[in-house]
């Protein structure tokens, strides 16, 4: 009997043969933006997304925020909206911070954008120490329901959220260049933070071990110029704590690495994080995908390599095979390798390319891949 996609998927993920490449395909910025305007193609009108990529024949990947919600005690969470906008607001026996939010269309109802973030001034320490302290973790009974409607069609990525500690704080919480500022002048109270936040997000690791997730996303949206000069600081001993319980299990952990990787390549490996998805090569990026597979390792599987751009109608159906195959090329043998989106099909990208890159698979993807 022929594996299904998350099958397929998940076999390669652990670094064994099938017989052909794998393909997950992402749409959820196309389909997110084309539902929320109207425009989705007369054929979709509807349409589930991972229906459409069912329909074109590949394996869905499909982002699920996070398996765990949080709950707030020993303090007041006022939540205000207007529109798009929502206002939170914490208030601690040690003083009070609020966070603004932007609802974007264009990415869907599942992400929220910090207009302002919770991180304000050093006066901000105490009270986000103390909320961090406060938050307890609890099972999103919704992923039950995401992973029942995904069945065997692909793999819902999801894990304790989008961002791993250290970048919590600094994407979310603090943004990136007040983080730098803050580590040029309070570094002991970043690292504080760092240390508080990491113990909440071990506590939702355990929540994703004990599920049935397989494949537990730990981080995202890494690039050399905003991680390089803290990942092996902060990020490289929190992954390693979190592989060391995430193995331990028998499961496999993932990060979403869609920026430009060239000078954290190296670091990857230290980690021990078994999955590199959204690789995203040239011509996105400045690095190719046979550099990826040397940088990245023999452990790591690689999932991603084609560039969102590619869809797009800027490139003509044999540019875009060309590249493609040539992808496919690049990566023999094809061991620990799955194709997918780099990391996205964008808003104007060609939907019907999902399905011209499984018959481009069906000719140049068996394995092993001879050239």
């Amino acid at each position: 009997m022929e594996m299904t996609q998350k099958q397929r998927i998940l076999t390669v993920a652990r670094g064994e043969w099938v017989d052909k490449l794998p393909f997950g395909a992402r749409i959820d910025v196309w389909y997110n933006y084309h539902s929320a305007h109207g425009t989705l193609p007369e054929k979709y009108k509807g349409w589930a997304q991972t229906d459409i990529i069912a329909d074109q024949n590949a394996g869905a990947q499909k982002r699920f925020f996070s398996i765990c919600k949080e709950r707030f005690h020993d303090m007041e969470v006022v939540v205000k909206k207007d529109g798009d906008w929502e206002t939170r607001e914490y208030i601690t026996p040690v003083g009070t911070a609020s966070i603004k939010l932007l609802w974007s269309t264009n990415e869907g109802p599942w992400l929220a954008y910090e207009h302002e973030k919770l991180f304000k001034s050093p006066k901000d320490y105490p009270v986000i120490k103390y909320i961090l302290e406060h938050t307890e973790p609890y099972y999103n009974d919704e992923y039950t329901k995401e992973r029942a409607e995904m069945g065997e069609r692909g793999i819902v990525m999801t894990g304790t959220g989008l961002w791993g500690a250290p970048q919590r704080i600094m994407r979310e919480i603090m943004g990136y260049e007040l983080f730098y500022q803050e580590m040029m002048d309070n570094e002991e109270k970043v690292a504080e933070l760092i240390e508080v936040m990491s113990e909440l997000e071990l506590k939702k690791l355990k929540i994703a071990i004990n599920s049935e997730l397989e494949l537990i996303n730990l981080c995202a949206n890494w690039s050399d110029d905003i991680h390089t000069p803290v990942f092996r600081q902060f990020f490289t001993p929190y992954f390693k704590k979190a592989n060391e319980m995430i193995h331990a299990a028998g499961k496999l952990s993932m990060a979403h690495t869609d920026g430009e990787m060239r000078r954290l390549l190296p670091l990857f490996p230290e980690t021990e994080i078994d999955v590199a998805e959204a690789v995203t090569p040239a011509p996105q990026t400045r690095v190719t995908m046979s550099e990826f597979r040397k940088g990245f390792g023999d452990k790591v599987t690689l999932w991603g390599g084609i560039s969102s751009i590619i869809f797009e109608p800027g490139y003509s159906n044999q540019e875009f095979d060309e590249l493609v195959v040539g992808l496919i090329k690049a990566m023999a043998p094809g061991q620990r390798f799955i194709l997918g989106m780099a990391d996205n099909l964008p808003f104007d990208g060609d939907i019907n390319r999902v399905g011209r890159v499984v018959d481009l698979i069906e000719k140049h993807g068996s394995l092993p891949i001879w050239i």
